[in-house]
C-alpha cells in the first residue's frame, strides 16, 4: 500500500460528480434543539442557541469522487434561519460509507471531515470524532457553512488531506503535557525542548502531517525515528539548514506544542471530577502568561475561561447554592426569571433567559481573564441584578403583579412589602436560587471554552502544515569569468544522500549553456527527500548512480531562495577576521577567529581565547575555490577530528558555516555560523 506523502491544501478541481438530493427542513426551537433526518443527518444545537423557533435546512451537495487520490466527499450543506455564526458548538452527525474504504482497513482511520469556505470555496478543517459503531462523523463548529465527510481508500491517504487533533490528543501523555506547561511557565512564554518535542511527536505520528515520511540514518543522515529529525533541524544547529529557517520551525511547531499540552490538561480537567490542585495550579499559571502575549492571546482567553468556569465559578456557585431556601417571593422571583415588558410606561425590563445569562458571563469573564476580578465581576453583576427588583415603586410592582395574574390559572398574588432586613434575607435567597438555575450553564461554558482552546490547537496544527509546504526555490549559478565559457556544461546534476523514498530523477538534473539551473521544492518534499545536504555534479555521459562525482557542492537550506555558487570566491578575498556563533540547542557564545595565510598554509587563529580552538581547528585547511570549502581532518590511535567549512557571498558580505566532528569516546559535531567583520 502506497501512502500519500504530500499535503494537498487545495484538494484537486478534477473530481466526478454525482447527482444532488434534495433538502430536508424542520423547525427547531429552545424546546426542541435536535433532530435526525431521513438522509440520517443529525443536529444538536444545544440549550443555548435558539430563542425561538428557527428553520433548519439541511441540503445534500453532489458527491465529489477523486480516483486517482483514492477519496470520495459527501457533503451537506446547512442553514438554520438567517444564522451563520453560532453562540456555542453545535454537533453535527453525518453518515459515512463503509464500503469506501478497502477491506482490512481501520474504518476509523479512514475517514474525516472539512468544511468549505465559503469565501476561497476550498475545504479546511473542523473539529470532528469518528463514531464507528454509530458509522458517523461527529462535527464541532459554532458556523454553518458546507460540510464534508471524506471517505478514503485507505488509513495511510487521511493524513495527508485531514487534520484529526481528537486522534493526535489521545496519544499525549498527561505527564508529558505537564512537563510541557512546566516548562512554559518556567521560560516565561518561550518555546522549550519539551514544546518542540511534543510537537514532532504529534506531527510525525500515524494520524500527523508528516506521518508518511521516513528515513535511514546510516545511508542518508536522516533520523531513524522521524520526530528526532525534527529536533534535530529545529536545534538551530543542524548543518543542513540557515539559523533563520531553523528558528522559524522551532518557533511554529514549540507554539504548537504548547497549545497541544493546554489542551490535553484542559481535556483532563473536563474529565475529572476532581482535578489535582498542582493541574489546576499550573493551568492557571499557563493562561495567565499565555494572555500577555499576542501571539497566544487566543488560546490563553479560552485556557483562562475553562479555569475560570471549570473551578472557580463551579465552585461559587456551589457554596452559594447551600444556601438555598425553600421558598421565596414568587412575584420577585417571576419578575427576575420570566417577566417581560414597561413598567408604568418608563421602566423596561427583560428577564434574562439561560441563554442570555451564558452569554453574559462570558463577555465578563473575556472581559477580566484574572481568576480573582472574573469571580468579583460575576459576583457583583448577580448581586446586581437580583437588587433590580427591590428599586421598583409601588405601582410597578403592582404592574408585575398584574402580570402574573393575567397568565397564572391560580387565584390573585400579594404585592411584596418587605422590611430592609427581609429584602436581604430574600435577596440571597434568589442568589441561590439563581445559582442553581445557572449550573448546568457553567458546565456548558466550560466545554464551550474547550472547544475554543481546540480550535487553536488545529489553527496552530494547520500553521506547521502550511510552514511545511513552503515552496523553496533552488538556483545553482557557475561563477562564469567574462571572455570565457562554462567548465560544467552539461553536467548532470544529483541531490545527495537521498533516503529510500525519493525519487532520484526529482532530484536530479542537467547544468545547461550558461552553467545555470534552477529548480523549487516544498520543505515537506526536502524532508520526504532524506534532507539532502550537497549538490554532486557529474561529467557527461557518466551515471550518478555508479560513477564518482566530478565535484561536490555543500549547501545551507534558507528559505524562500537557496542558491548555490560553482566557483567565485577566491581565497584571498576570504582571508580576515569573523565573528563567528556556536549554538548548542536555545544557547549560543560567539568568538572571534581570523582566517589567515601563513608560509603557505591556511588555518585559523582564535583571537580570544585558546580552548576555542577545540570548537573550530586550527589546521592546516585544504581550499577548493570551486566549492568554496575549506577543510581540516587529523588522528591519532584514541582520537580523530574533521572540520569542513563552507564559505558563502550575500550582498557582499562573506560569510561561514562549519561543522567540526570530534571522534573519541563519544562522537559530537559542533555547528558554528560565522561573518566576515574586516
Amino acid at each position: 500500500m502506497k501512502k500519500v506523502l504530500i499535503i494537498i491544501l487545495s484538494l484537486g478541481l478534477m473530481l466526478a460528480l454525482a447527482g444532488c438530493g434534495k433538502s430536508e427542513v424542520a423547525t427547531l426551537s429552545p424546546d426542541s434543539t435536535g433532530i435526525t433526518m431521513k438522509n440520517g443527518v443529525s443536529v444538536e444545537l444545544g440549550n443555548y442557541v435558539l430563542d425561538g423557533e428557527e428553520e433548519l435546512t439541511v441540503t445534500k451537495q453532489p458527491v465529489e469522487e477523486n480516483k486517482d487520490e483514492g477519496y470520495k466527499i459527501e457533503a451537506y450543506d446547512f442553514k438554520l434561519g438567517e444564522m451563520t455564526e453560532l453562540p456555542d458548538f453545535i454537533t453535527l452527525s453525518i453518515p459515512y460509507d463503509p464500503a469506501y474504504c478497502e477491506e482490512g482497513q481501520d474504518l476509523a482511520k479512514c475517514v474525516g471531515a472539512k468544511y468549505k469556505n465559503e469565501v476561497t470555496g476550498e475545504w479546511e478543517d473542523v473539529l470532528f470524532e469518528v463514531d464507528a459503531s454509530a458509522g458517523k462523523v461527529i462535527i464541532y463548529t459554532d458556523h454553518l457553512s458546507t460540510f464534508g465527510v471524506f471517505s478514503f481508500i485507505d488509513e495511510g491517504r487521511r493524513s495527508a488531506y485531514i487534520t484529526d487533533i481528537y486522534s493526535e490528543a489521545v496519544d499525549i501523555d498527561q505527564q508529558q503535557a505537564m512537563n510541557v506547561l512546566r516548562e512554559y511557565v518556567a521560560g516565561g512564554g518561550a518555546a522549550g525542548e519539551k514544546a518542540v518535542g511534543l510537537a514532532a511527536q504529534i506531527i510525525t505520528g500515524y494520524n500527523g502531517i508528516l506521518g508518511g515520511v521516513a528515513g535511514e540514518a546510516d545511508e542518508v543522515g536522516f533520523e531513524t525515528d522521524l520526530a528526532g529529525t525534527i529536533l534535530n533541524i529545529a536545534s538551530l544547529g543542524n548543518p543542513t539548514f540557515d539559523t533563520a529557517l531553523a528558528s522559524s520551525l522551532y518557533k511554529e511547531i514549540g507554539k504548537l506544542g504548547k497549545v497541544a499540552g493546554a489542551v490535553k490538561i484542559g481535556a483532563v480537567m473536563l474529565s475529572t471530577e476532581i482535578t489535582d490542585a498542582d493541574v489546576l495550579g499550573l493551568y492557571k499559571d499557563t493562561a495567565m502568561l499565555a494572555l500577555s502575549f499576542a501571539e497566544s492571546s487566543a488560546w490563553g482567553l479560552a485556557a483562562s475561561g475553562l479555569f475560570i468556569f471549570d473551578y472557580t465559578i463551579n465552585h461559587m456557585f456551589e457554596q452559594g447554592m447551600a444556601m438555598r431556601m425553600e421558598k421565596i417571593d414568587e412575584v420577585y422571583v417571576y419578575f427576575n426569571d420570566e417577566f417581560s415588558g414597561t413598567l408604568d410606561g418608563k421602566f423596561g425590563w427583560k428577564a434574562r433567559s439561560l441563554k442570555d445569562w451564558r452569554q453574559a458571563l462570558i463577555d465578563i469573564v473575556e472581559a477580566n481573564p484574572a481568576e480573582a476580578d472574573a469571580k468579583a465581576a460575576i459576583e457583583a453583576e448577580i448581586d446586581r441584578y437580583a437588587r433590580v427588583f427591590w428599586t421598583l415603586s409601588s405601582l410597578q410592582m403592582d404592574e408585575v403583579v398584574t402580570d402574573i395574574e393575567d397568565k397564572a390559572t391560580k387565584g390573585s398574588v400579594t404585592v411584596p412589602d418587605p422590611t430592609q432586613a427581609e429584602i436581604e434575607t430574600l435577596v440571597g435567597a434568589y442568589k441561590a436560587h439563581l445559582y442553581e438555575r445557572l449550573y448546568p450553564v457553567i458546565q456548558s461554558v466550560s466545554v464551550y471554552m474547550q472547544r475554543k482552546a481546540e480550535a487553536e490547537y488545529l489553527k496552530a496544527l494547520n500553521e506547521v502544515k502550511e510552514f511545511f509546504n513552503q515552496t523553496i526555490t533552488f538556483n545553482i549559478v557557475e561563477d562564469i569569468p567574462d571572455g570565457e565559457k562554462s567548465q560544467y556544461d552539461g553536467y548532470a546534476l544529483r541531490f545527495a544522500p537521498l533516503s529510500e523514498n525519493a525519487v532520484k530523477e526529482s532530484w536530479s538534473g542537467t547544468l545547461k549553456g550558461a552553467g545555470n539551473a534552477s529548480t523549487s521544492f516544498t520543505l515537506l518534499g526536502f524532508l520526504q527527500a532524506g534532507c539532502p545536504k550537497e549538490l554532486k555534479l557529474f561529467k557527461p555521459g557518466d551515471d550518478p548512480d555508479n560513477d564518482e562525482p566530478e565535484l561536490t557542492l555543500g549547501f545551507k537550506l534558507t528559505a524562500p531562495v537557496t542558491e548555490v555558487t560553482i566557483g567565485g570566491l577566491s581565497l584571498e578575498e576570504l582571508l580576515g577576521t569573523y565573528l563567528v556563533t556556536f549554538t548548542d540547542g536555545d544557547e549560543s557564545e560567539s568568538y572571534h577567529f581570523t582566517f589567515m595565510q601563513h608560509e603557505g598554509q591556511v588555518g585559523f587563529r582564535s583571537d580570544d581565547t585558546p580552548w576555542a580552538a577545540l570548537l573550530l581547528p586550527g589546521g592546516p585547511y585544504d581550499y577548493n575555490p570551486a566549492t568554496a570549502t575549506a577543510t581540516c581532518q587529523a588522528s591519532s590511535e584514541h582520537f580523530s577530528f574533521s572540520a569542513n567549512v563552507k564559505f558563502t557571498s550575500e550582498n557582499g558580505i562573506i560569510h561561514l558555516s562549519s561543522a567540526v566532528t570530534h571522534k573519541g569516546e563519544k562522537t559530537i559535531t559542533t555547528y558554528a555560523e560565522g561573518t566576515k567583520i574586516d
